[in-house]
């Protein structure tokens, strides 16, 4: 019987980690969204409502639309392979398929993962994810209706790493357990994914009386347990298996990349905090400055007032440089948000001055994030 061991990386391991899995928990994957599209209507989707059922294209936070933004976002992070994912990446092929092929015209020894439904898997479809040099591809059944398991018996017609990837949902055990038996012998691992209540319109989680299991998680009550109890079944098969709890996607996942990304970013005034956020000084417009609704509102500036705003700045930051003799790099144009980055000492020591003009001085710690979303905004 094999042993069920606990991972450095708030997981629980069967056998031997895809090598998807392997990067990922390092931070070295880039997150690839191809598409919101997609054939099924999960009533646990955790996609949010900006991804689900748009067809819409993300590299990590990045909303891209050009191939030169997602190679830019893979240098940044560092990444060493990407998870091409959605919706179901399959609904545009053409288009994953490119991505395959630029990612490993790009990259040397890049690690390219895929996740997709039954739904729409074909034999001539795996043949050109297979031939643009696809390495792992990972197949998500669908628990109350077994017509589409058959399809993964196409999944050994090639030499690549194979398995199916799901969430643990309470209720759900005994179907579950039936796909782990179906699946010996025809895949080399499964991966288990603790559920989580997403905060979106599309999950029914909560309708359906599920709850989460504390006060400080997303994570559904008895998710965990379960999959416990189906790793003890697992000990008995052939079948790799990797249990990721909720808390290695937050603190692990996505706080390694994060970290990754920060390196790459960060002004020679910010100050890169423990967890990868940065701490800077800013300065925003007064029109343009955090509040309620702050990033939806950014997205509805029209052209011309984003222009004037990013005018104003450009301004600001000749007169204080003139004023102050501050070194031009030391005074930063962010033309995404738009805002001027600076020292939060700076900010501190001129706050009178940039007040007296107008303008908002603050000192801010944000995510490197391409979105740099904030954690804490103080204005002084």
């Amino acid at each position: 019987m094999r042993r069920v061991k606990k991972t450095a990386y708030y997981s629980w391991l069967i056998g031997s980690m895809p090598k998807g899995c392997e990067l990922c928990v390092r931070g070295r994957k880039l997150v690839l969204f191809v598409t919101g599209l997609c054939p099924r209507n999960c009533y646990y989707c955790p996609l949010s409502d900006t991804k689900k059922n748009l067809d819409v294209t993300f590299a990590n936070e990045w909303k891209t639309s050009s191939d030169e933004e997602i190679i830019t976002e893979a240098r940044l992070c560092s990444s060493r392979g990407a998870g091409i994912t959605g919706g179901d990446p399959l609904v545009r092929l053409k288009r994953t398929l490119h991505y395959i092929k630029l990612l490993k015209s790009e990259f040397d020894d890049f690690h390219i993962h895929l996740y997709t439904s039954l739904k729409l898997l074909t034999k001539a479809r795996l043949r050109l994810l297979y031939n643009a040099g696809l390495d792992e591809i990972r197949v998500h059944p669908k628990l109350e209706d077994d017509g589409d398991w058959q399809r993964i018996r196409l999944l050994s017609e090639f030499k690549w790493d194979k398995g199916i990837e799901i969430p643990v949902i309470p209720g759900m055990e005994k179907e579950t357990r039936q796909l782990i038996d179906y699946a010996e012998g025809k895949v080399g691992f499964i991966n288990l994914n603790e559920l989580e209540i997403a905060d979106n319109n599309a999950s029914k989680l909560l309708e359906q009386g599920f709850v989460p299991k504390d006060r400080s998680s997303y994570a559904v009550k008895g998710s965990h347990q379960m999959a416990m109890r189906l790793m003890r079944y697992l000990r008995g098969k052939s079948l790799n298996n990797h249990y990721c709890t909720a808390r290695l996607k937050d603190r692990v996942q996505l706080a390694s990349r994060i970290k990754l990304r920060a390196r790459s970013v960060a002004q020679r005034f910010d100050r890169i905090t423990p967890e990868g956020t940065l701490i800077r000084g800013v300065i925003y417009a007064s029109n343009a400055k955090p509040g309620f609704s702050y990033h939806k509102n950014l997205t509805r500036l029209r052209p011309d007032e984003k222009k004037r705003i990013l005018k104003d700045l450009k301004d600001l930051k000749t007169m204080l440089s003139r004023e102050y003799r501050i070194r031009p790099e030391l005074l930063v144009l962010d033309n995404d948000k738009p805002r001027l980055l600076t020292s939060p000492g700076l900010v501190e020591k001129l706050s009178a001055r940039i007040k007296q003009d107008g303008f908002c001085p603050a000192i801010v710690e944000e995510y490197p994030t391409k979105d740099a979303m904030e954690v804490e905004v103080e204005f002084v």
